[in-house]
């Protein structure tokens, strides 16, 4: 297991692979690739001869776009879809995703929504794809052919789906290996919010600077919103401010203690008399169970009964939503909900997409102050941060801390009245 340690950011092309391990053994599995890549690019065959030149707008036509990890990333990535469609305007885009996001990215500005559940991205329940049928997908796209590919996740596996499509260009990031599959490479800046980060590679593609980020519309629908009113109805819950709480932070690692939810939701029911629905799968509901005993009727217990698209929307008509670093966090700040977000060890200023997440903003961020958060050791984490109820850097953040930040966010946008001078 890794042990503690303060994370470094990587800037521009370099390794990302914090693990020794890892890195030589993505290293290794680099050599057979490098050779096809380098024998590929003598012979010029099957695939035909790609470009390092970028081509000029009017002749791209028919665009892929990968975004083949989890929810909150399709989610991070809908303004910069936003930009490239509002760049190609008359170009042809599909967008691949795993179908765990499917219902979000046909929320996406594209032409053609293309299910590409790959085994790295998804866990067995969701219904991954196999290799064999990844590879079938891209060897059919070849016949298009496609003017130009982009993979916003950064990974090595995607640049060789594109390679497989037969994209003139192929644009990506080279930090994780694979570079040799690319035409241009994205620099990674890993100090700046994936929100940026995505725009950046459009602009790389594209060969041009894409100016200030506009307005993206909510993602959510009136259909939404009309679902979610007659839900909110059926609860007793019309007149009411209603808070949500996603207790899960899915991994262990990122989950904060349940007894400081329950603490959360009775400050506020006290002093903002708040009521209560708590979201989340079918695996969260001893969470969601304990919550809502402790709160009594105050609370709904929702966990596994709604579908993506309908937490979406219920999201959307909340007054405040409080979570973990999940993708739930990532629906509020994408349907414009005020949030309050408890993040440990991941890094709030790469991985939250509701701005700087600073108080008295509307999306807020509380986090404690420790020499090694964010370490961003999510998947492989320290054996002393995985062996007890939370790892120090989440029990660092009390209840107080979080009840503040969700009145303060209460009063800022006006549900509640403001403190007395």
């Amino acid at each position: 297991m890794p042990k503690r340690q303060r994370w470094t950011p990587v800037s521009g092309t370099g390794n990302r692979v914090y693990e020794t391990r890892e890195r030589w053994l993505l290293a290794a599995l680099d050599l057979p690739g490098k050779a096809v890549a380098a024998v590929h690019e003598q012979v010029c065959g099957f695939f035909g001869k790609p470009t390092t030149r970028r081509l000029s707008h009017d002749a791209i036509r028919e665009v892929l776009v990968l975004r083949l990890d989890r929810i909150g990333d399709v989610l991070m990535s809908l303004p910069a879809l936003h930009a490239l469609r509002a760049a190609l305007p008359d170009a042809r885009i599909r967008l691949a995703v795993g179908e765990w996001a499917e219902p979000i990215a046909r929320r996406a500005p594209v032409d053609e929504v293309l299910v590409w559940s790959a085994p790295w991205a998804g866990r067995a329940r969701d219904g991954v794809t196999g290799i064999a049928a990844l590879w079938r997908a891209a060897r059919a796209l070849s016949k298009t052919p496609l003017d130009l590919a982009i993979d916003l996740q950064g990974d090595v596996r995607a640049s060789l789906l594109m390679w497989i499509s037969g994209a003139r260009m192929r644009v990506g990031y080279g930090n994780t290996g694979g570079a040799y599959w690319l035409t241009q490479i994205v620099a990674l800046n890993e100090r700046v919010s994936w929100l940026e980060q995505n725009r950046l590679a459009i602009e790389t593609g594209l060969g041009l600077e894409l100016g200030p980020a506009t307005p993206t519309p909510s993602a959510a629908t009136s259909a939404d919103h009309a679902g979610a009113e007659q839900l909110l109805r059926e609860l007793g819950l019309e007149d009411k401010l209603v808070v949500g709480i996603h207790p899960s932070g899915g991994r262990p690692v990122k989950q904060w203690p349940i007894s400081r939810w329950i603490a959360v939701a009775r400050t506020l029911a006290g002093a903002a008399n708040a009521h209560f629905v708590v979201t989340g799968s079918d695996a969260d509901r001893p969470l969601a169970g304990a919550l809502v005993d402790a709160l009594g009727t105050r609370a709904h217990d929702l966990s596994g009964r709604l579908s993506l698209l309908e937490s979406l929307g219920l999201i959307s008509r909340l007054g405040l939503f409080l979570s973990p670093d999940t993708g739930p966090m990532h629906m509020a700040c994408a349907v414009g909900t005020p949030s309050v977000s408890v993040f440990g060890p991941s890094d709030p200023q790469r991985y939250f997409s509701g701005g700087d997440g600073a108080p008295g903003k509307r999306h807020v961020v509380v986090r404690a102050d420790l020499w090694c958060s964010p370490c961003n050791l999510i998947r492989r984490p320290p054996e002393e941060c995985s062996a007890g109820e939370a790892p120090e850097c989440l029990l660092g953040v009390s209840a107080d801390d979080v009840a503040k930040a969700a009145l303060g966010v209460l009063r800022s946008t006006g549900q509640i009245p403001a403190e007395n001078p």
